[in-house]
C-alpha cells in the first residue's frame, strides 16, 4: 500500500488526491499471521509539514472469545488519520531534517513514496484489542468444570 507523492508534494497546501486501499497485512497478531486482505480509501492532503492520509478501512480479524477462548473471526472496520513527513526535498533531493515527533512508519522515503502499511497494520492491533466475544449470547466456559458451556450442557451445580 504505497503511493508515489512526488506531484502532490510539488503542489501548494491543500491540494489533494483520493485513493482505494487494496492490499495485505502481516504479523497483526499471533491469531493474524497474515496475509489479512484490507481494503477501503485514503485521502492524502498537502499539509504545511508534509501529507495528511485520512481514510477508513475493513479486514476480517481472527480473535480469541474472552468468555469461551474459542478463535472466532470478525468483520472490523477503523478510520485513521496520521500526517506523513518527507525526508527528501522534492525539488533539490537535499535530505530534509526529521522531528523526533515523527516516527520512522510516518516518513514518506527518498523515492517519494508513502507507505500505509505499518500505520495500518498498528490501527488493526489497537482493533483487535476491541474484540470481544464470538457472538452476543456466548455462555463462556464453566467455572467448575471447564467445558465450553456453548458446546456441551454442564451437569455442575453452581447454586
Amino acid at each position: 500500500m504505497q503511493y508515489n507523492v512526488a506531484q502532490l508534494i510539488k503542489e501548494g497546501i491543500g491540494a489533494s488526491r483520493h485513493y482505494a486501499i487494496d492490499g495485505e497485512l502481516y504479523e497483526i497478531d499471533e491469531l493474524n499471521p497474515g496475509p489479512v486482505r484490507v481494503e477501503g480509501k485514503v485521502r492524502f492532503l498537502r499539509t504545511i509539514a508534509g501529507v495528511l492520509a485520512e481514510g477508513s478501512a475493513h479486514m476480517a480479524l481472527s480473535f480469541e472469545c474472552r468468555r469461551c477462548l474459542e478463535v472466532a473471526e470478525a468483520e472490523v472496520a477503523f478510520d485513521f488519520e496520521e500526517e506523513y513527513v518527507p525526508s527528501i526535498d522534492v525539488e533539490t533531493g537535499v535530505k530534509l531534517p526529521i522531528s523526533d515527533d515523527y516516527g520512522p512508519e510516518v516518513v514518506i522515503d527518498e523515492h517519494h513514496i508513502l507507505d500505509l502499511t505499518e500505520v495500518l497494520r498498528q490501527y488493526a492491533v489497537t482493533t483487535t484489542a476491541e474484540l470481544n466475544l464470538c457472538r452476543p449470547d456466548c455462555r463462556g466456559l464453566c467455572p467448575e468444570c471447564g467445558v465450553n458451556r456453548n458446546l456441551v450442557a454442564c451437569t455442575c451445580d453452581l447454586s
